[in-house]
């Protein structure tokens, strides 16, 4: 990446306060992950657990918890100190995470369309009409992993589900960095959706297949473009 946050920028995180205690893990984990996903917390950026509690009006706990939630998304990284910052990712590692969703997912498709239901296809369209209209990134990318899960939960296959599932959160990062990059690849992703949607619906195997194929190589050459654009990221270890 070109450049990376080195202090937490916390004018750029709505305060939490007055959150009820069961639900402040929960919601601490949405709220860190939406900034990540939507730029306002960077890749580099150290997590500062004192910054992050007094920016949000909650205790350590449950940020703890969710910087945990999110290093097994792959959104954090921890240093050799247990010290957390956002993930930053490099080229190599797209290329890695969507050479194997090019192999896994055709195969999840397959699986689905055949077992999909009508009420499954309506819920995938309304997530579809929400990112119609969000204009926040990181709801946007947040709405994309779901509207993809969707589709493929009828596959009825927990191992290569699970497999699927890390490959999308791993690219999550990238995905917002390519769309800031390159702001027409919002409304080209929106209009594939639709696309598959339509294939889905119509029960078409082969089309969806194709279509998410073209779905993935499509957000790939953006990423690559702005990654090699914009350079290395510097290395996490310390």
């Amino acid at each position: 990446m070109a450049e990376r946050n080195t202090a937490l920028p916390l004018n750029g995180i709505p305060a939490l306060g007055g959150i009820p205690r069961q639900t402040a893990h929960e919601q601490v984990l949405e709220q860190l992950r939406g900034a990540i996903l939507g730029g306002a917390l960077a890749p580099g950026t150290p997590l500062v657990l004192s910054e992050l509690s007094t920016q949000l009006g909650v205790s350590r706990t449950p940020i703890r918890e969710a910087i945990r939630d999110l290093a097994g998304e792959g959104l954090v990284d921890f240093d050799s100190y247990r010290s957390s910052m956002v993930h930053a990712p490099s080229l190599a590692e797209a290329q890695e995470v969507y050479g194997l969703r090019l192999v896994l997912e055709p195969l999840a498709v397959r699986r689905a369309i055949d077992r999909i239901s009508d009420p499954q296809i309506e819920r995938a369209r309304r997530v579809h009409e929400t990112m119609l209209q969000t204009s926040d990134l990181g709801a946007w990318v947040q709405l994309n992993r779901d509207f993809h899960a969707i589709l493929l939960e009828p596959a009825d296959s927990p191992r290569l589900l699970a497999m699927i599932t890390s490959l999308r959160n791993a690219a999550s990062i990238q995905v917002s960095l390519s769309i800031r990059a390159e702001v027409s690849q919002l409304d080209e992703s929106n209009r594939e959706h639709a696309l598959i949607l339509d294939a889905y619906d119509k029960r078409d195997a082969d089309l969806a297949v194709d279509l998410t194929g073209r779905h993935l190589r499509s957000t790939l050459d953006v990423i690559e473009a702005y990654e090699r654009t914009a350079g290395p990221a510097p290395s996490t270890e310390q």
